[in-house]
């Protein structure tokens, strides 16, 4: 269910924060800051001052301090029960963490995140129905994303040509590929996702904007389904791994800000069309 309250928060469908929650929010802690700087600076030696090298992000740690109210016939005990239920850690993956605060936008967002901490503070306030807690979530993908899907179809019919699989600064095409403008609208590269169906033989997916291209070796018939993950690097042929259908010379690819230039093509006679579906949502740091 999408948020409609300010400073408002969703985690595992339980919501707290905003208008009449019994989950007052307190304070939220690492959503609006850069995340840890993973950097490559490395000494001089025998000289004052270090090499300076590349930076990269790390995780991000998001702590959100609230209180816990009683609610109709619920006491204050009973719902934190209750939120405790939706907040537990978990051994593997991610849960999306959705909120809702004025940044202009107004528009729900979320970062993928896993529960590390849950502390509750037992004193008077708490046997008067007044319970302060606090939970820390880690987001190894330090961005948040608008929760809103972006997607846009590629359609690849007809006769189509020989395609070099040696990249120099182009790649030579023959016949007619299908482009598409992917627009990031965030403030940092996101990484979409493709989904592609044949017919096509040595489908190739490649970002103009960035020159970097994957090509993938093998002929898809039309009941295949072809997904490749570009944010985990990973490429899928009917629910089975098949990465090993990459080719030399392909490059992982991102979206990032602004218009990207992104096209679909392959070889052989493609009748019906091949199509293929790319997904993202805008990303921000």
């Amino acid at each position: 269910m999408p948020l409609s309250t300010a400073y408002s928060f969703s985690f595992n469908s339980q919501v707290f924060g905003g208008g009449t929650s019994p989950y007052q929010i307190l304070s939220v802690d690492g959503l609006e800051s850069i995340p840890v700087i993973r950097n490559q600076d490395d000494n001089r030696g025998y000289n004052d001052g270090m090499f300076t090298g590349r930076d990269f992000l790390g995780g991000r740690t998001i702590s959100i301090i609230f209180n816990t109210f009683g609610s109709g016939i619920n006491s204050a005990a009973e719902n934190l029960n209750t939120i405790q239920a939706s907040l537990l850690p978990q051994s593997s993956g991610t849960t999306p963490l959705y909120f809702l605060i004025p940044d202009g936008s107004n528009s729900e967002q979320f970062v993928n995140a896993r529960v590390r901490a849950f502390r509750t503070t037992i004193d008077p306030n708490y046997t008067y129905g007044y319970i302060t807690s606090q939970v820390e979530f880690f987001c190894a993908d330090p961005r948040y994303y608008n929760s809103t899907l972006n997607t846009l179809s590629l359609t690849v019919g007809g006769g189509l040509g020989r395609v070099y699989n040696r990249i120099y600064n182009l790649v030579y095409l023959t016949g007619a590929p299908s482009y598409t403008t992917v627009t990031n609208t965030g403030r940092t590269a996101t990484y979409p996702t493709i989904t592609f169906n044949g017919p096509i033989t040595n489908p190739i997916f490649g970002n103009v904007t960035q020159a970097k291209y994957i090509f993938l070796n093998g002929t898809f018939v039309d009941t295949d389904t072809c997904i490749i993950d570009l944010q985990n690097q990973l490429i899928t042929l009917n629910g089975n791994p098949a990465r090993n259908l990459m080719l030399n010379g392909s490059e992982w690819w991102s979206a990032q800000p602004g218009a990207n230039s992104i096209f679909f093509f392959g070889s052989g006679i493609v009748a019906p069309p091949a199509t293929a579906s790319i997904s993202w949502y805008n990303a921000f740091i």
